[in-house]
Formats: structure tokens, sequence, C-alpha cells
């Protein structure tokens, strides 16, 4: 069976995963940009994460002739700090047009903050709060 990967954090996960996703079907993985298990301390930890999924995840999986694509954002965990949730966003047009990026996510809410949700509205400034 042919499947895309929807959600694969591959930054976590050995080459050898990539040949497993390979040998049953994969035919594609999509990897959205996530909490890492703690707080970045600055836009420049999310630059180099960014670089990780637009460019070296992207060579790695074409070593098994499987496609990578990412989503790029800040997780609402790493929002409460809204200086450094505005810097990593500035940090987004930069990687957005680069072939292998989808979009934005993965985003969202973890607590209902009121900082998460201004970052998440600001991921979002086409849509008006009702």
């Amino acid at each position: 069976m042919r499947y895309i990967e929807p959600h694969g954090h591959m930054v976590s996960r050995t080459t050898d995963d990539y040949i497993a996703m390979v040998t049953s079907g994969c035919q594609a993985v999509c990897e959205p940009a996530f909490w890492a298990g703690f707080d970045r301390s600055s836009a420049q930890g999310f630059y180099d994460y960014f670089c990780q999924l637009t460019e070296h995840e992207p060579k790695r999986a074409a070593k098994f002739n499987l496609p990578h694509y990412s989503w790029l954002c800040i997780n609402p965990k790493e929002s409460e700090d809204l200086r450094l949730a505005d810097d990593v966003l500035s940090l987004i047009p930069d990687f957005i047009d680069k072939p292998n990026v989808l979009g934005i996510g993965e985003i969202g809410l973890n607590k209902n903050s009121k900082n998460e949700l201004t970052v998440l509205e600001k991921t979002h400034p086409d849509r008006s709060r009702t």
C-alpha cells in the first residue's frame, strides 16, 4: 500500500526510520515544526531549526527517494514570550517560499492563554476574531 505520512517528526528519527517508511510504501513525509522538549531561548535556535526542516531533512530523505515537506511555526508552549514569538514569526517569510514548505503548522493553543491566542492570531492575519 502507498501512503503519505502527514505528521512525521523526522528530525528526531533515525535513518532506519526512513528506510522502514519507504519499504512500507511511504511516498512522502510532511513534518510540522514542533516543541523540542524544551523552550528554545532565542530566535537563532528557531532559525537553525527551520534550516534543518527546509534543507537538511529534505536532503536526508532524498537519499531514500522520499520527498520531505515541512510546516513552520512556533509551538504554543513557546509563545508565552511575545518578543521571542514576534522574532520567530519574522523569520518565517525567509523560509515560506522554499519548495518543500507547505505552510504554517504545528500551531494552536496549549494553556489557552492570552499570549498563545495573540501568537495564533498573528499566524492568521486575515482572520478577524468572532
